[in-house]
């Protein structure tokens, strides 16, 4: 077994976790390659009929949060590579086959790819995030300085879902975490943080590749979404505050600026909460947790890399599925599809030469691909002009000014 794929489950929609196991098993990774596990953090809803169907190896546990439950599936996962996907999300036709080979062939403990929100407005990238505009291969040092260096700006870099990794590395990092007592604890919103900064601090090898999205869905339901709340945002703070603390405790002198960078960035960025929810009782306990004498509100440069989005169009899932369909038939195939396109064409070449199709484009073919579209309502509220008359009309930390900077 090559990779494990590892699902934490906690009350999700049955339609959301159908289209995620529906991603995974509608792709371009041979079905020999890989195993999809799923663990049951604890829900309350019966999952049964899905699991029969998409047949995942299914684990249900007691409540214990998230950071448990990825743990658990580390231990139990099959592959020498291991990839997290949350139950909500989904991840286009060519995401993990060429992590996976990339991994293998250059032995790399970590391979990011590209990702996109999803949102009831469309699917859109961030093209200013820093492992999207660029092409990274850092080794040793190098990899815990880029992450630390880039002080907690970019997603990127500290979520675990757009990412490969050798699952020797992850048992090094559980190992280094269990002598902290955050293990023990329910980390929540920056439990990706914390375990990435173990991973990071012991990479020998990270490269990133640009061969699909990992589509990050936005919806009511979900925790890191639905903040409108002391408790919720008191929370936050103390689990981002802890993890600061702790990324500090075991980093070397070199890398304590950009962390404490990263910390006055979360002072700012939920102070800024605080301030819009009218929660002025949180001031001191931001401070306090993160040792700020005097607290600002977030700066336009905190989201920079937020800000320029690419737009996949309305109909993606489309172009995607004929992808998919495309790269099961045998023998020479005729398509009609725009060589502009820079990601149906990338996803035919690695067709062609890494799984040995034969795909032909011909103008006269029948399949044919057709032209992503963008609809004029969307390309105003992606554009730069529509963000930046937000930043002028509505106050930080509003719902509004949220919604702009992540173009939901």
């Amino acid at each position: 077994m090559k990779l494990s794929i590892i699902i934490c489950l906690y009350n999700t929609k049955k339609e959301y976790l159908k289209d995620c196991l529906s991603s995974i098993t509608k792709s371009t990774l041979n079905k020999e390659d890989y195993e999809i596990l799923v663990i049951d953090d604890g829900s309350t809803q019966d999952y049964s009929q899905l699991v029969e169907y998409y047949k995942p190896t299914y684990v249900k546990t007691d409540n214990r949060g998230h950071l448990a439950s990825r743990l658990y599936g580390l231990m139990i996962a099959k592959g020498e590579y291991v990839a997290f996907c949350d139950s909500d999300d989904t991840a286009s036709v060519n995401y993990y086959a060429p992590m996976l080979k990339k991994a293998i062939e250059e032995n790399c403990d970590i391979v990011i790819n590209d990702w996109a929100f999803h949102s009831k407005n469309g699917k859109a990238y961030p093209k200013d995030d820093i492992t999207i505009k660029n092409d990274l291969c850092l080794e040793n040092e190098e990899i815990i300085k880029y992450f630390t260096g880039a002080q907690g700006k970019y997603h990127s870099l500290f979520v675990l879902w757009n990412k490969v990794y050798k699952k020797s590395l992850l048992l090094q990092a559980k190992r280094e975490l269990e002598k902290t007592d955050a293990i023990m604890e329910r980390m929540g919103y920056s439990e990706d943080t914390l375990l990435n900064f173990f991973a990071y601090k012991n990479a020998k090898k990270l490269s990133n590749i640009h061969t699909g999205y990992y589509f990050y869905r936005v919806h009511d339901e979900q925790s890191t979404y639905i903040d409108n709340c002391e408790k919720r945002l008191l929370s936050q703070i103390n689990s981002m505050a802890k993890t600061i603390k702790l990324m500090k405790e075991n980093a070397e002198v070199e890398l304590q600026e950009g962390i404490c960078e990263w910390g006055k960035l979360m002072s700012r960025v939920q102070y800024t909460t605080a301030k819009s929810l009218e929660l002025p009782q949180l001031e001191s306990v931001i401070k306090e947790a993160y040792g700020v004498e005097v607290l600002e509100v977030s700066r336009p440069k905190d989201e920079v890399g937020y800000i320029a989005n690419g737009l996949l169009g309305d109909n993606f899932d489309v172009v995607d599925s004929m992808l998919y369909d495309i790269s099961k038939r045998s023998g020479e195939v005729s398509v009609n599809y725009d060589k502009r396109d820079a990601y149906v064409a990338g996803v035919i070449e690695y067709m062609n030469t890494q799984m040995g199709k034969s795909i032909k484009q011909d103008k006269n073919a029948v399949i044919a691909i057709p032209k992503r579209r963008v609809s004029l309502g969307q390309k105003i509220f992606h554009s730069k002009l529509a963000y930046s008359v937000g930043l002028r009309l509505f106050k930080k930390g509003s719902k509004i000014r949220r919604k702009l900077k992540n173009k939901l």
